[in-house]
Parts: C-alpha cells; structure tokens; sequence
C-alpha cells in the first residue's frame, strides 16, 4: 500500500534526519578558543531589502558559535559572471554556490576551483555527511575527490497528481494511493471511460477537457534521461522500457513503450480528454469539470488550493527515483584559495544542521519577519506582511544548505511542517539511477546533438501530446521522426556518452 504523500504549495522542500541544533562536530573548538575571521559567502538569490539586518542577525549567532562574520554577497543575475571570473582568476571567494548553467559543480572542480572536501567533512562536518548515502557522496566525486557538498532539497523526482475527489466518485474512478499506478500511462485507459461517463452525467461540460496535457517525462516514463529523451536508462527497481538494464542507454523515441504512448495520447485527444489548445484552459484545475492535475515535487497539498467548491487529494507514486542531475546540481563548495576552509567547513556544517540559522537565512527575523501565533504556528508578519512588498524572504534558499531542517509558515510547509517530514521520507528512501554523479560531455558530438535538437523541436510536441489527426498519422509521423534523428546522428550521440558512462563508471 502506497504511503500517503503530502506536498508543499510554493515549492519543493526537504526534511532532514538530523536533530535541529545539531551543531558543529564536536571535534571543532569552542568558539572562544577560535581565531576570529571574516569571509566572504557568495548567494546566487538576488539582494532582499532587508538582506543588511539578516546579515547582522547572522553574524552575531555566528560570532557567538563560531567566531566568525561573513559578508554575504546577494548577486543574482550578476553571479554567473562575476563569481565565475573571480573562481578561475584564483581568488579567494570563500564559500560559494555552484549551480547547473551558472557555476558548474563538476566544470569549476574539475579546473581546481574547488577546495578538496574529505578531510574536512571528517573532522567539521559528520552531520553534513549523514545527510546523504555512501552512494551519493560517491557520486559527487571528480577524480577521486569530493568539491561539493548537495543541498538537501528535492533531489529526487517526485511524481503523481492531486485529483477532484467529488468528480472521481462521481465518475466511479479509482484515481487514490491504493489504485496500483506506477505512473500515468497506467491511467490512460480509465480517463478514456471516465471523460465518456463525466459527458453523460454533464452534457454541458462536453467540449471542456477532463485533465490537462502533462509532460512526457517524468510524468509518463519513470527513467533517467541525461538532457534528451534519446538517452534514457533504466533506474534499478523501476525497470520499466524491456530489453535494457539499468546501465544502457537507450532512445525513448524508438521504444515499443513510446510508440504505444503516442497512439493512446492521440486517441484521448481526439476523445477530448486533453485541451488541444492548452492556452484556452490556463487554469484548468479551478474548474469543476477538471479530474485531476499533475503533481511534480509536492509533499503537502491543502485540499481546497486548487478549486474553491471541490477538494482536492494528493497521490505521489510508490515509487521515487534520483537521476543524473538530482545531486550535483546545486549546492555548496570552498573556493580552491579559500584563506579559512576549516571555518568554511565549520559553518556549512551548522547550514546543514542547525534550524535557527536556516530559518533566518530564509524567512528573516521572528519580531521583524515572521512571528509565532498563539497556537504556536509561525505566520509571516510585520516586515513580511505585505506579500507584495517582502522585507527578507527566500525560499527555499537552495544557497543556504539543508532546506529540510527550515521552521516554515504553514503556506509553505503545511502543519507541523509536514511537507518537510514527508519530504525527507521521500529523499532517504528514493531509488538511485546508477548513472547518479555522471555529467555528459556533449562537446565531441555538439553538431549531432544540435541537430537532433532541432529533429526534436519539430515532432516531438505533437506526437507527445496527441495533437495528430490520426493514427495512422502517429505512426508514419514517429517512423519519419525516428528515421530524421539517425540520419542527424541519434547513433554517434548515444554512442559517445555511453563510452563515456562505461569509463566514468570503470573509474569509480
């Protein structure tokens, strides 16, 4: 039986295992026995109007646990240029954030930018490693060595859908945790019945669809996909395309499995299942004609978010899984010329473990920002009162460590904060892909990859989405798209990468 699953409105969160105020390894000194410091931390997030006054609250916990001030350095969308300038000129940044497309993880350490973390993470940072598996921390290797450290957030792919629960009795569907889907071509069949049932029982919702278009992956496919649906893989316990194991990559497109999901999205597009225009039904979830819609990185859901008249319930599948791109995607690293990395070490230790430090770094001051009513519930408040003019809030922080150990407002984390619990639930317990922690080189096959981009761009979306007329023109259309992406060079791309894959995995 499926567990329950419970989402966040605003984003995707996390819970982690260790207690709040964990605290720094006890190895590490008092902070009184500490040689005081500065450092710079460099925040991909842009500058709050109250960034100066959270900056103060932070050096003073920090002087207090660590001796220590930092000068935070909110860049926004001057990061990129700015920090990756300063990484490669040598400069000492102190701690900064790498981020796929603006600092990546595995470019910058790869150029020695980073500062090598094992002997720290052993002497500062025991509750920073115990938030991730062997397997993971594995994965975050370069050359025999860990740069980086994750954040702890959504790192795996959390699917399903939050369904009208009135309309799915009505309609006599079976759309709760225990109907044994493991994604939604599992439903597929039961929509085409229950858009004949609703227009029965409602003939002037005839011409309004039952649910939205929802993406290909990773609402219909459970696989790893490095970049392209042309290579995919299988993740181990999940291993749904037959005739791969979980370290070959394959193209989606040219499955059995794939071709089957083209016919049947065409024939509940033409059965009206689907808005063929999504641009007509922005809102699609508000109306009460609407079944179901998806659900992507939810943990908690308020029954009534989606539509005021009918209640809504959450359904995350049995299953979730880490790919390629959940780790080293986002989180902290010491710059390679960093002055002071046992005290960097000391303070991502205490962002990972410590529930004050990554509440403020997120929701500001309680007094100025946040306040705790007298049920005990933290409400945004004073600074923050007016959501159209926010003195300090950003969530969820991904450049401040462990989002899940964050005390957060229940429109974020739901009751009891909730969404982090289940979140957390979701993060120990998720399935791995095994090519979690490789990084494609797309460089020896850019040409080929551009141009099966563009193959892409003109077929995918319409087979997809089953806006062809019919099916006889699903599958000539998938026989010419298939035949384009060979003669583009779809054979040199996977064959490229998967050498790639073999090396990467022999040297681990």
């Amino acid at each position: 039986m499926k567990k329950k699953l419970i989402s966040l409105l605003c984003a995707m969160a996390m819970v982690a295992t260790i207690p709040a105020g964990y605290g720094v390894n006890a190895k590490a000194a008092e902070a009184s026995d500490l040689e005081y410091v500065e450092m710079d931390w460099y925040i991909t997030d842009a500058p709050q109007p109250d960034c100066e006054m959270v900056t103060e609250a932070l050096n003073e916990y920090l002087l207090e646990k660590l001796n220590m001030k930092v000068n935070l350095q909110f860049l926004g969308g001057d990061y990129s240029s700015k920090v990756s300038t300063m990484l490669q000129a040598g400069e000492d940044c102190g701690i900064v954030t790498f981020l796929d497309g603006q600092c990546n993880y595995s470019t910058f350490a790869e150029q020695g930018a980073f500062y090598a973390l094992e002997d720290l993470l052993e002497q500062y940072g025991t509750g920073t490693k115990a938030m991730f598996s062997d397997d993971v921390w594995e994965s975050m290797k370069i050359d025999g060595k860990i740069y980086g450290v994750p954040t702890k957030r959504d790192n795996c792919d959390l699917i399903g859908y939050a369904y009208n629960k009135n309309l799915a009795e009505e309609l006599g569907i079976d759309m709760s945790d225990d109907n044994g889907w493991r994604n939604l071509r599992d439903g597929l069949d039961e929509f085409l019945a229950a858009k004949a049932k609703r227009d029965e029982l409602y003939p002037e919702w005839e011409d309004m669809p039952l649910i939205p278009v929802f993406n290909c992956w990773p609402y219909f496919f459970n696989t790893e996909r490095l970049s392209y649906s042309y290579l995919c893989a299988n993740v181990p316990g999940m291993e749904e395309i037959e005739g791969y194991d979980c370290d070959t990559l394959f193209n989606l497109y040219a499955t059995d499995e794939f071709k089957e999901f083209c016919l049947k999205q065409q024939e509940l597009m033409a059965a009206g299942v689907y808005p063929y225009d999504s641009t007509e039904y922005p809102f699609i979830a508000a109306e009460n004609s609407t079944l179901a819609t998806g659900a992507w990185g939810l943990t908690y859901l308020d029954e009534y978010s989606y539509n005021a008249e009918c209640p809504y319930e959450l359904v995350i599948y049995d299953n979730v899984w880490a790919d390629s791109s959940s780790y080293n995607i986002v989180g902290l690293a010491i710059s390679a010329n960093c002055a002071n990395p046992e005290r960097a070490m000391m303070l991502m230790e205490l962002l990972n473990t410590d529930s004050y430090l990554a509440t403020l770094l997120r929701f500001g001051i309680e007094g100025e920002h946040y306040e705790i009513d007298e049920n005990g519930a933290m409400v945004l408040a004073n600074r923050n009162s007016d959501p159209s003019n926010l003195g300090y809030l950003v969530w969820y922080g991904v450049c401040f460590g462990n989002v899940t150990i964050t005390n957060t407002p229940e429109a974020y984390g739901g009751p009891d904060g909730i969404a982090m619990k289940r979140l957390e639930e979701y993060v120990n317990t998720a399935l791995l892909s095994n090519f979690v922690g490789f990084v494609p080189d797309f460089s020896p096959v850019s040409n080929e990859v551009a141009a099966c981009s563009n193959v892409i761009s003109e077929y995918a979306d319409d087979l997809e989405s089953g806006r062809l007329e019919s099916q006889e023109m699903v599958l000539e259309r998938l026989d010419e798209f298939n035949q384009k992406l060979v003669e583009n060079g779809v054979e040199k791309v996977m064959a490229e990468i998967q050498s790639q894959y073999d090396a990467w995995k022999a040297a681990k």
